[in-house]
């Protein structure tokens, strides 16, 4: 027999068949011996070979144990251990039917459930082959029982029907058997599709930046993400009214059918955020849970506001390209004009006026286009000898303004040199222009210390009268400027300039007066040089 043609589906519920048909074994043996031994096996049948009936019985009993603990070890595999089954239930029952004066006496139907679980078990054609073996074997011992005379065809009559039976069990059970497996993959399948589905779904809830909650009709909260329990600060507490009493209110004027939009939620406690709460219902009953969508009110203005930067920006871009050529050709006429000597006091005055504005616009029109830009190439570089260099080119632009160097050494950053440049050069101009005082004069040191490994920080740090508190807010913003002829762009593309290179500039007040401010490195994530 080809072991090749064995159904692959091998599970445990196979092994479990096989040992039910184990004990059966087990059980038949028992009540033969028994019936043999208490002399009934005499009124049963007419002809009964005593000696033999006894012997198979007990052969039989002998290989059945052997064959029960096979089945508990799993050792030979199933497909042998269905085989040798078969074979030994085949053998031991046609010498029962023999023993018992043939198929008439009835004892051939023991071999019915050893050929339905080799049906069962194994392929089509080994089950219909295992119904061969069994007929074949019957016609066997009935000739071989009624040598040489052959005088009863009804015996042979009865033989056949019971091998129509073995094949029609057979059949049966085999296509059972491929359906229940088909049906077994298919579930497998489908179980392994949906635990995929499951998994996924919580990846996605569990890295959302919404929060999801589900709230049944008694508003206790069946479950909840892990942005819905940041935004919630809910804690083991599982009733919407007391995690939080504005998401609750919302909830039920939806359910009355309110379809005004719902204003920012205040935080059910102090330092929270503001939530904005969207309702579905699970289910069109009107007492199915209600699925609540909750997104921070904060960081949806930031991106709206992010979103109106960067319209604002293009817009800019595009507006600086058209004015930069109709300037320059206005700048280069003043220049002509400033140069003749025909001109009056009170016109080059005017043309001065002309050629400062014009500057201020150029300067405006570059700082514009250079934030539209916004290319990076962030670089690593030891901090203090890069300090030390610019600090020499910012004295020859400004003699009179000399900053104070303060960097621990060795301290390497990760960011792009012209850009770091141009961000310190803004910190010491803006230093210089709102910190000067009359009475005394203006220090300036430029700080940098490690904040934690291969990181750190550098501060712009003043010691004038700081920023005055009512623009602390807006100070970051562009076009926000206190003086006069200021574009209002230095500090907000300073900020940006961090921003492409992973860093972040931030303000605080001086001690005990003056302004900080830091500018907080990426760690570097390659190895600084020499």
């Amino acid at each position: 027999m080809a072991v090749a043609k064995t159904k692959p589906s091998l599970v445990a519920d196979d092994w479990r068949l096989l040992q039910s048909l184990g004990l059966y074994r087990l059980l038949l043996v028992t009540l033969l011996v028994t019936l043999q031994e208490s002399g009934a096996i005499a009124q049963l049948f007419e002809q009964v070979l005593s000696d033999l009936f006894f012997g198979a019985c007990r052969a039989y009993a002998l290989l059945a144990l052997p064959l029960v603990l096979m089945t508990l070890y799993r050792r030979p595999g199933l497909v042998t251990q269905v085989i040798v089954n078969f074979l030994v239930d085949a053998v031991a029952i046609v010498i029962l039917v023999y023993a018992s004066g043939g198929v008439s006496a009835g004892l051939g139907m023991l071999l019915v459930p050893s050929v339905v679980g080799t049906g069962l078990l194994l392929s089509m054609r080994l089950g219909l082959l295992a119904a061969a073996i069994g007929t074949l074997a019957m016609f066997g011992q009935e000739i071989a029982r009624q040598f040489p005379f052959l005088y009863s065809p009804s015996d042979f009559t009865a033989t056949g029907v019971l091998g129509v039976m073995f094949f029609v069990t057979a059949t049966a059970a085999s296509a059972v058997a491929r359906r229940a497996r088909t049906s077994e993959a298919l579930a497998r399948q489908v179980g392994s599709e949906y635990a995929d589905l499951s998994r996924l779904n919580e990846v996605v809830l569990d890295t959302m930046q919404t929060g999801v909650v589900v709230v049944d009709a008694k508003n206790q909260i069946r479950a909840l993400n892990p942005a819905a329990l940041q935004l919630l600060e809910a804690g083991s507490e599982r009733t919407l009214a007391l995690v939080s009493p504005g998401v609750a209110a919302a909830l039920a004027r939806w359910r009355e059918g309110s379809a005004t939009p719902e204003p920012p939620i205040a935080p059910a406690q102090p330092g929270g955020s503001e939530l904005l709460a969207r309702f579905r219902r699970l289910d069109s009953d009107a007492e199915a849970s209600v699925l609540v969508l909750l997104e921070d009110a904060a960081r949806i203005r930031d991106q709206a506001q992010q979103i109106k930067l960067a319209a604002l920006g293009r817009l800019s871009a595009s507006i600086a390209h058209e004015i930069r050529n109709p300037l320059s050709a206005i700048t280069h006429a003043g220049q002509l004009l400033a140069e003749s000597p025909a001109l009056e006091a009170q016109d080059r005055k005017l043309i001065d006026i002309v050629q400062r504005h014009g500057a201020r616009i150029n300067t405006i029109v570059k700082d514009v286009l250079d934030l539209s830009r916004g290319a990076a190439n962030p670089q690593v570089f030891v901090l203090l000898p890069w300090l030390q260099q610019m600090a020499v080119q910012y004295r020859e632009a400004h003699p009179e303004r000399q900053p104070v160097i303060d960097c621990a050494p060795g301290l390497s950053v990760r960011f792009d040199p012209h850009h770091l440049q141009q961000v310190l050069f803004n910190l010491l101009d803006n230093a210089w222009l709102h910190g000067a005082r009359t009475d005394r004069p203006l220090t300036v040191r430029v700080v940098a210390r490690p904040l934690y490994q291969q990181g750190g920080a550098l501060e712009v740090i003043d010691d004038g009268p700081g920023v005055p508190p009512e623009a602390l807010e807006q100070l970051f913003e562009p076009f926000f400027t206190t003086e006069a002829q200021g574009t209002g762009l230095g500090l907000y593309l300073a900020r940006e300039l961090c921003a492409y290179n992973q860093a972040k500039l931030g303000h605080r007040v001086g001690e005990p007066a003056g302004s900080v401010f830091r500018i907080t490195f990426v760690a570097p994530i390659a190895p600084a040089p020499a």
